[in-house]
């Protein structure tokens, strides 16, 4: 989360509960078989950050929506599990890890099982964000004012194009649109005190960086950053103004800001995600005061997005400890919120006016779920053709 965005650890573990199936030897086709298929596993990436161990605990998720745990991959007892991303297929997923400089490698297995494959060097890692296509990946890394693609290859593995200098200090929130066509960097840090930017960049076929098409000042310390499903808009949280930009997306990549933006993002916002239907965005906003998550209560706040990219709040928001990653279902019935300081996963219902009631409190079986530490396995997809 932000009072630790300099905070993330990992070091090579065991698996805590054993994975009940091994990768299979044939060919790619006939390992797709076995695979999840999506849709009903949701991964909490557990930071232990001031202390215990870290791991990424798998939740199988019920009819209500309630979340049951499965098993937990170890992580050690150096904490710092953060962003997690998935290749459409559902045969890989990624894991950042900061302060040990560690992005690393799963294979996805049945039911959603992890079976950890390796780990590649990368300077703190923070948020990241795949290519639809599934073959690029996009990292931040935090402290610097690089973010770092890899390619994906056959098996899963990662191999490093050319970093890129973002264009202002400490790149944080990473997200790509829809087509493929530009990824999007928001920057700062909580020590702040003045406004920063966020930048946009083309990305080439082989999904190398190019030019920087978008620079539009931003709150300060922005954070998590997201773009519509129809790739129209992109939103970023900003921790130190505790507000939300909204953008419009143009045809060549530029942003021209939407109507009454920004708007309030409760204290500290940290979190966000759109509801698959692209109707509505959900902010998690920490609570931190004095550089402290135990100050004072967070927030969930939802909005509804209007035709123009408009926010409105909708009429009731959640008060949590200290909520931060959010994730939404498949379906978009059910919102999954994590809590940093309580350790436990939230599982709203969302209802049609997009206000959110409570069904379900977990432990999310582990100490400090930080940035980005909700992470729903989508529904398989095929890439896109090239």
């Amino acid at each position: 989360m932000a009072i630790d965005a300099a905070i993330g650890l990992l070091t090579t573990a065991a698996v805590v509960a054993p994975l009940s199936v091994a990768a299979p030897a044939d060919a790619a086709a006939a390992w797709r078989s076995a695979a999840s298929p999506g849709g009903r596993t949701v991964y909490v990436t557990n930071s232990a950050n001031v202390g215990g161990a870290a791991n990424v605990t798998r939740f199988s998720i019920g009819g209500t929506g309630a979340l049951t745990p499965v098993d937990a991959v170890a992580l050690g007892d150096r904490g710092g599990a953060r962003s997690m991303v998935f290749t459409p297929d559902l045969r890989f997923a990624y894991l950042a890890n900061t302060l040990v400089n560690r992005v690393v490698r799963f294979r996805i297995g049945p039911g959603g099982a992890l079976e950890r494959l390796g780990e590649v060097e990368t300077p703190g890692p923070f948020a990241m964000a795949i290519a639809p296509d599934g073959k690029t990946i996009y990292v931040s890394n935090s402290g610097t004012r690089m973010v770092s693609p890899f390619t994906v290859g056959a098996g899963g593995e990662l191999d490093p194009l050319r970093p890129v200098d973002t264009g202002a200090e400490a790149a944080k929130g990473v997200a790509v649109t829809p087509d493929g066509r530009f990824v999007y960097v928001s920057h700062g840090s909580p020590s702040d005190t003045t406004p920063t930017v966020m930048t946009g960049f083309a990305l080439r076929s082989d999904g190398s960086v190019g030019r920087e098409v978008a620079r539009k000042e931003i709150g300060i310390s922005g954070a998590e950053t997201v773009i519509t499903p129809d790739g129209r808009f992109v939103y970023v949280v900003n921790q130190g103004s505790n507000d939300v930009h909204g953008f419009r997306i143009g045809s060549g990549g530029t942003l021209t800001r939407v109507p009454r933006s920004p708007v309030d993002g409760g204290d500290f916002p940290e979190g966000a995600a759109i509801s698959p239907d692209g109707r509505g965005l959900y902010v998690a906003a920490v609570g931190v005061e004095s550089n402290d998550p135990d100050a004072r209560a967070g927030q969930v706040l939802g909005f509804t997005i209007g035709d123009d990219g408009r926010l409105t709040e909708t009429p009731r928001r959640v008060t949590m400890a200290s909520p931060i990653g959010v994730g939404f279902s498949v379906d978009g019935r059910h919102l999954y919120v994590s809590d940093y300081t309580e350790s436990i996963v939230n599982a709203f219902a969302v209802a049609p006016d997009g206000t959110l009631d409570l069904i379900q409190t977990a432990a999310s079986n582990g100490p400090r779920p930080a940035f980005h530490s909700v992470n729903v396995l989508p529904s398989r997809r095929t890439a896109p053709a090239q």
